[in-house]
């Protein structure tokens, strides 16, 4: 007996969650709590959480890939990315949907495969492109609002974490995550 697919508009969570394998990440609320610091020459430097950049190191070594978005006059935000071997991908703004085009096509994926975490209005546009949007805790309404996954962790507080944990719940039932460092 041949089963149509389903359109992916269908598609309930878990199938979604099945489907993964790229993260599109918004350093910005979500690998961070939105707080940068300035020094005294104004150089801005980021603060992440061990447990988020663990869950990027499991997820990676299930065979996922990822890639970090952030403004592109955030050079903090690239030398995190350098330092732990993360494909970062600058924005100027809104417009993050033909950036998320753009990875995708460079992946060799179709939408139904990525999932993008934002925190914000302007990740909307992204949000709308991915196959799997979610949102931290503490996110604009409109992005949770626009999420089919709303985590219970705020940004920069494990919120990463906790959408892997949830991926790979759902893809590898048999295999147990180790565990990571808060």
């Amino acid at each position: 007996m041949i089963t149509p697919k389903r359109p992916h508009e269908e598609l309930d969570l878990q199938e979604r969650l099945k489907e993964i394998r790229l993260l599109v990440i918004e350093l910005e609320g979500v690998l961070t709590d939105g707080t940068t610091t300035c020094d005294h020459q104004g150089r801005e430097a980021i603060t992440t959480r061990r447990a988020d950049l663990w869950a990027l190191s499991q997820w990676r070594d299930a065979g996922n890939q990822v890639v970090i978005v952030a403004r592109d006059d955030l050079p903090a935000a690239r030398a995190w990315c350098e330092n732990h071997g993360l494909t970062f991908r600058p924005h100027q703004g809104p417009n993050k949907a033909a950036l998320m085009q753009t990875v995708i096509f460079e992946h060799e994926l179709t939408p139904p495969q990525v999932c993008y975490l934002g925190a914000e209005l302007d990740d909307l546009p992204a949000m709308m492109v991915a196959g799997l949007s979610a949102a931290p805790a503490g996110a604009d309404p409109w992005a949770r609002g626009a999420a089919h996954l709303v985590l219970s962790t705020p940004g920069g507080a494990g919120a990463v974490r906790e959408l892997v944990e949830h991926i790979l719940e759902r893809q590898h039932p048999e295999r147990k995550l180790t565990p990571g460092a808060d």
